[in-house]
């Protein structure tokens, strides 16, 4: 007599809502030279599926474009940019 183990399979869909309309804006970007997309870093990181702490990451060794008023927003454009040409360079290796 064979024992079967078949295990446990556990499935999780996490989904993240941003309602807060306080949390967007546009924005005139200096890197960028026009009107974009302005986020605080919370609300950037959940558009670009990246941690609040590494986007202040980016922001720190300027590697996304920001602005710092009352408060930090993060140029969206920017770092989707970021993200992508990560994306395409984790592809090439």
């Amino acid at each position: 007599m064979t024992n079967k183990n078949d295990g446990i399979v556990i499935e999780i869909d996490e989904r993240i809502a941003v309602t807060n309309t306080e949390q967007q804006f546009e924005a005139y970007c200096s890197e960028c030279k026009k009107m974009t997309e302005m986020a605080t870093p919370k609300t950037a990181g959940v558009l670009t599926e990246i941690s609040e702490r590494e986007v202040f990451r980016l922001i720190e060794r300027r590697e996304i474009h920001f602005i710092e008023n009352a408060r930090v927003l993060v140029c969206v454009a920017s770092l989707r940019d970021l993200r992508s040409d990560f994306n395409t360079a984790a592809e090439q290796a």
